[in-house]
């Protein structure tokens, strides 16, 4: 049993050698044109794809819509991220054998490193899906191609889905069990003189810190959030939004009405994305910028004004074929709402 920190701390360093041989992360597009999709894998030093020519075919369709290509040559973060890996699983070797205090503070580090890394992979697809060619052959006004995160998104016809590889998942079980190590310790009920539950508290916040100050949307929990301008609750899951300031800081809407309402006496400054509720999948939540809006009277929404968010024009035309109405985008929409007398 006394060996168990220090056998936990020696796996917890090797399991991030496998960043050497398995991919950090796996970005997926699926559309009609590629119906077992195209995947793209990115690694500590390269990316790939399940075929020669993926990332071809990928830079082919950035050129269409005006994104940059890529070019893993270009990114410098391929070329250090090797040796902080290398560093980091050497480091947990050496602390395999030292005091709690440094295999708390290996673990901590990791977690900072884990939380630098997802933030610069955000800006990264930021950039990528913004800063849009003037010149692309294919334009859609407010549209952008920034993939998600984490999970599922439509852009245009195609689904896009971000989730870690087995590196990803190997480096957060590398985490787990340099924590775990400091469980294990018989000596664990002296740390207290060093202070380990303070300094643990302490990291404990700041990861809690890094990850509620994402910029991410927050899902909406229908039946308990309440919206922010009407205080009604948010009851029906395929109408929500939300809004996210440039802080990070999310405000929930129990309809789009309630979000046009909100932004009318905002600082545009102050906001960093807007969101809504696609009509035809509920709970979830996509690029307000990038839907597309249905006014039709023959589908009421919570706050009277029969509007209906899709996901794209095929989506909505679908609806309009059925329901009637008029189609707007985001810019049109907010156009429209100011000339409108709704008290909401």
């Amino acid at each position: 049993m006394k060996k168990s920190p220090n056998i936990l701390m020696i796996v917890a360093a090797l399991l991030l050698l496998v960043l050497f041989v398995a991919p950090l992360w796996r970005i997926t597009l699926e559309a009609p044109q590629y119906p077992e999709g195209i995947t793209m894998y990115i690694w500590i030093n390269q990316i790939t794809g399940d075929s020669e020519y993926t990332l071809q075919n990928i830079n082919i369709l950035n050129h269409y819509v005006g994104m940059k290509y890529i070019e893993p040559d270009t990114i410098p973060e391929l070329k250090y991220f090797p040796y902080v890996v290398g560093v980091m699983a050497l480091l947990g070797l050496l602390a395999a054998w030292a005091p709690s205090k440094v295999r708390l503070g290996w673990a901590v580090l990791l977690l900072l490193l884990g939380a630098l890394g997802l933030y610069d992979f955000y800006l990264w697809e930021y950039d990528y899906g913004h800063n849009l060619s003037d010149t692309a052959p294919i334009k859609v006004p407010g549209m952008v191609y920034q993939p998600p995160l984490i999970g599922s998104k439509m852009l245009l016809n195609f689904k896009a889905i971000s989730y870690p590889h087995w590196g990803g998942l190997a480096m957060f079980a590398s985490l787990v069990l340099g924590f775990a190590s400091l469980w294990t310790d018989r000596a664990a009920k002296s740390l207290s003189s060093f202070g380990l539950t303070r300094v643990t508290k302490a990291a404990a916040g700041l990861a809690l810190l890094l990850f509620s100050c994402s910029k991410e949307p927050q899902p909406i929990s229908y039946g308990d959030d309440v919206c922010h301008y009407c205080k009604m609750t948010a009851v029906d899951a395929r109408f929500g939004a939300e809004w996210v300031s440039v802080k990070g800081k999310k405000y929930k809407f129990d309809a789009v009405e309630c979000l046009l309402a909100y932004l009318q006496n905002m600082d545009n400054s102050l906001t960093y994305s807007t969101w809504v509720t696609p009509f035809d999948s509920p709970k979830s939540l996509i690029d307000s910028k990038t839907s597309i809006y249905l006014i039709s009277k023959e589908i009421p929404s919570p706050m009277g004004m029969y509007l209906t968010a899709f996901e794209n024009h095929i989506s909505a035309q679908a609806s309009q074929r059925k329901y009637g109405g008029k189609l707007y985008n985001w810019d049109e929409l907010q156009k429209h709402f100011v000339k409108l007398e709704i008290n909401i």
